[in-house]
């Protein structure tokens, strides 16, 4: 699947994991001319979505990191109105706290592994439901 009818889109990847951010950043730029902007801790990704260097147009969020949480994260960015129709996507392997982090504000999750076709579906459809 291809995004590129989604043109160019800033994605910030909020990921612990260095091996992680390359597969996603990889794994987009063959299918999408989005811009992969990367953060290793929920500190460090508040700080870029506050300097509005880049205008964030979708978050992927792992759970498990140093500094701040993605669960943290996430509840601090959405108590921000102005961040309300940013798209979350949670990266993770546990799958037990979806209903709370839905209520948190998530928009959708992908599970750890994930292949690429399934990470393209998650987007485009969280992307197609913003419009």
């Amino acid at each position: 699947m291809s995004l590129k009818y989604l043109g160019q889109k800033n994605i910030l990847v909020v990921e612990d994991d260095a091996f992680n951010i390359q597969l996603i950043r990889s794994f987009l730029n063959k299918i999408s001319d989005m811009k992969i902007i990367s953060s290793s801790d929920g500190s460090e990704a508040l700080q870029i979505i506050n300097s509005k260097k880049y205008t964030i147009d979708m978050i992927l969020l792992d759970l498990r990191m140093p500094i701040m949480s993605g669960e943290e994260l996430l509840t601090r960015i959405r108590n921000h109105d102005e961040y309300n129709d940013l798209p979350i996507l949670i990266i993770s392997v546990d799958d037990d706290n979806k209903n709370e982090l839905r209520q948190l504000g998530a928009n959708d999750f992908i599970h750890k592994p994930f292949r690429i076709d399934d990470l393209a579906q998650k987007i485009s459809e969280n992307f197609t439901e913003k419009v």
